[in-house]
């Protein structure tokens, strides 16, 4: 891998991991990215990045994405994936899960649990939700993409619908 690549791709996980909780896989992965911007060689920076690659694999949301690149920036992405995880987190914890998933969303048989079996599932449907919002509101320019001194988004409401139905004036 050339250097200039390496160097992007090394700064958009650096970012990442400023803004989320990579546990004590952490500090691992930031020294084996600088040590691969040390490096002389793009034999050698390929090895870094394969160990990158690795740890980042072993956590639960990795900061690196398969597929087309996002939009967004390195520190979008970063700070969508916190909000999501802490927003997870938040829902995952709540006290008496058994009694507000009976309530809130009830089974509608005896053989059934419900929508979600669990208030992990409700969690992790929650967090997706919240993310599509997040990005929406990026896209609109509702948000910028960053967190304000109190941790919270600060974002912008949606415009309001505009209300398609005609008063005629002969009324």
């Amino acid at each position: 891998m050339d250097s200039k690549k390496y160097e992007t791709k090394a700064n958009e996980i650096l970012t990442w991991l400023e803004h989320n909780d990579a546990g004590a896989l952490g500090p691992v992965i930031e020294a084996t990215l600088q040590a691969g911007l040390t490096a002389t060689t793009d034999e050698d920076r390929d090895k870094f990045w394969a160990s990158v690659r690795s740890l980042c694999g072993t956590l639960p949301k990795s900061p690196i994405r398969r597929g087309i690149q996002s939009n967004l920036t390195a520190e979008q992405v970063a700070t969508v994936d916190s909000v999501t995880s802490r927003i997870e987190n938040a829902f995952a914890s709540i006290g008496e899960a058994d009694l507000i998933m009976d309530i809130m969303l009830p089974r509608q048989t005896n053989k059934r649990s419900g929508r979600y079996s669990s208030i992990e599932e409700f969690a992790a449907d929650m967090a997706q939700s919240v993310q599509r919002k997040l990005k929406a509101a990026i896209a609109e320019n509702r948000w910028d993409g960053s967190l304000n001194g109190d941790n919270l988004t600060g974002m912008s409401l949606p415009a309001p619908k505009a209300d398609n139905s005609e008063v005629s004036d002969s009324e």
